[in-house]
């Protein structure tokens, strides 16, 4: 008992004094501030989500230990307001672009990518100069090095760009082999969400749309790169049916590049711009994480009583909708999304909801319980102005159906207006172990929702018929939402997905434009001038992570940039598993888009 007793006060006291080190690292760290003459960095080696990420108490440990910092997660917003910031800020001297993108869950989407281009447009209005240096730049990393004014290359990286394409692994003969039974029912010529369990291949339907999809955005691809370095695209296409890969020297003539620089000649170049740092003899600079306005939290959810600003809140639906609550970027709860959301028409300085959709839906119960909220914020007098992101499908376009106006990109994935249900059971892989089940019940059915065995063709025909059910309800709802007859609305939907142009002319949504123009339009709606944008969730500092201690998350690796086929399979076949784990809706009905992810179409 002694011994126990002074091991526990030894350890007491070195988990004080440990934590006492993290403070101070954390709360004395100055951030740089930039100097006459100084290049904003932005370093695409990060993750670019639509919400603000979370940030966990391994992160910080670890950083404030080893100082070691990993690749880190930025939300385009801050991004965006950065560079707005830079274009005003007389010591920024212009914009350096490096690094590749790390995509993680549903980040570094096409839209929110384009979104960030359109930022990196407006910089160049002024008179400063955007400067790039890549080595190896994946096709999505290229397509924001290809605004730079200054694109330079090193001479041992190559680029390629051969086209985009789409894999899904499917499990219905592995399925079939183990004994694992899948029964489905669902609503929807082009509603493809259940192949993946019951099939080898991607049906004539699926295909063609995922196809078209691909199409679209490779053609919006080659015109946006062909834009930003004046080439021709129809020599562009003749160059790319020729090769795909690109040493320095072609990409030279061939426009893709404006020069072929080493590293350390890039350096030179950029202090002959810039001014010297004393300290280090190199350019003076300041990286994006040390120029971006990160307010503690706390600060922003204790206004001041004497000033009290008309607020709009910026809603962030990020990651596949479940039923429940949770929201981690990967996955977010219907009921914690309704609770915000309630909060905030609760609240009377909240003058107008802009929400952010970036997701291929999921639960049906999910979805409908944040519409439900929506609808109710929309009754009481709050406008509610929607803007989606690289994809708003299924669960994630139901949430608009009650809104002022819906904005999209033209590359915004969106539409999937589909049901189905998904009833698997393991009876024969336990046979192959022996194992068996037996119940006792009250009704035939009251075991229907349980794994221990298939469903009887009864069951199969109520289950449809709750499927049916709802997928009349979506296509009613879309009906008196966008003012489109139902029989239109039902040769439209069936589950097929739609590109944000396609769904602009069908009137599945009523603008064109990203975060920025949803936002003023909701504030033009509330009819305030000055006001405050509050984030949900909120951008945590490391004062909020410390706090849950007690909730600590299991440690997530960080996502790289290159990953071997093999590694590519094994993350596949996780993030399959992930996405079972995410089906849980209590009446196991969903409206999702399984195939698609963050890149959609770019490897990952």
């Amino acid at each position: 008992m002694a011994v126990t007793l002074v091991s526990t006060i030894l350890f007491l006291l070195i988990s004080l004094f440990l934590f006492e080190a993290i403070f101070s690292s954390l709360l004395d760290k100055e951030k740089p501030d930039a100097v006459d003459g100084s290049f904003l960095v932005l370093d695409l080696s990060m993750n670019l989500t639509d919400r603000p990420s979370e940030l966990t108490l391994e992160e910080i440990t670890k950083e404030a230990i080893t100082d070691e910092r990993k690749p880190p997660s930025f939300h385009l917003k801050e991004v965006l307001d950065s560079i707005e910031k830079a274009q005003t800020d007389p010591k920024i001297r212009g914009i350096f672009v490096k690094g590749g993108f790390r995509p993680d869950a549903y980040g570094c989407g096409y839209s929110a990518v384009h979104e960030l281009i359109q930022g990196l447009k407006d910089f160049k209005k002024t008179e400063k100069t955007i400067i790039g240096f890549f080595s190896d730049p994946s096709q999505l990393d290229y397509l924001v090095y290809s605004i730079c004014d200054e694109l330079h290359m090193n001479p041992s990286g190559t680029l390629i760009l051969n086209g985009l394409a789409n894999e899904q692994v499917f499990f219905g003969e592995a399925f079939e082999k183990y004994g694992i039974g899948v029964q489905v029912v669902r609503v929807g010529e082009f509603k493809g969400a259940v192949e993946p369990f019951i099939s080898t291949q991607f049906s004539e339907e699926n295909r063609m749309q995922i196809s078209r999809l691909l199409e679209l955005r490779w053609t919006h691809y080659l015109d946006t790169i062909s834009l930003h370095r004046g080439i021709e695209k129809r020599e562009l296409v003749l160059d790319l049916n020729q090769t795909f890969l690109f040493p320095p020297q072609l990409c030279k003539e061939k426009g893709l590049v404006d020069f072929i620089t080493p590293h350390g000649e890039m350096l030179d170049t950029l202090l002959d711009l810039g001014v010297e740092d004393k300290d280090s003899g190199e350019y003076t600079h300041v990286d994006l994480i040390d120029y971006v306005d990160r307010s503690s939290s706390a600060l922003e959810q204790d206004p001041s009583p004497e000033i009290v600003e008309p607020k709009i809140a910026l809603v962030y639906i990020e990651g596949t909708i479940v039923d429940g609550w949770g929201d981690d970027g990967s996955s977010v709860g219907g009921d914690e999304i309704a609770q915000r959301i309630r909060e905030i028409a609760r609240d009377d300085d909240y003058k107008a909801i802009i929400l952010r959709v970036n997701s291929p839906g999921g639960s049906v119960s999910g979805s409908d319980a944040i519409l439900s909220e929506l609808s109710r914020a929309r009754a009481g007098g709050l406008p509610v102005v929607v803007s989606m992101g690289a994809v708003a499908a299924s669960g994630g376009y139901w949430v608009a159906m009650d809104s002022d106006r819906i904005f999209a990109h033209e590359q915004t994935i969106t539409g999937s207006i589909g049901v189905f249900g998904l009833l698997p059971n393991i009876k024969d892989l336990m046979k192959k172990f022996s194992l068996h089940w037996d119940v006792v019940k009250t009704h035939q059915s009251a075991d229907l929702l349980g794994v221990s065995r298939p469903k009887s063709p009864d069951e199969l025909g109520i289950v449809q018929q709750y499927v049916d059910r709802i997928y009349d309800r979506f296509i009613t709802l879309v009906s008196l939402s966008r003012d489109i007859n139902a029989s239109r609305v039902s040769e439209i939907a069936q589950g097929r997905v739609w590109m944000g142009v396609d769904a602009l002319e069908l009137g599945l949504i009523d603008e064109l434009g990203g975060l920025t123009e949803a936002v003023s339009h909701g504030v033009e709606l509330s009819g305030v001038d000055e006001f405050e944008i509050v984030e949900f969730p909120a951008l945590r500092n490391p004062m909020d992570a410390i706090t849950e201690i007690f909730d600590v998350q299991s440690f997530k690796m960080s996502g790289t940039a290159q990953v071997s086929p093999f590694l590519r399979t094994v993350k596949e076949m996780k993030g399959f598993i992930q996405q079972i784990e995410c089906l849980n809706d209590p009446r196991h009905s969903y409206s999702i888009l399984p195939w698609y992810r963050g890149g959609f179409g770019f490897s990952q």
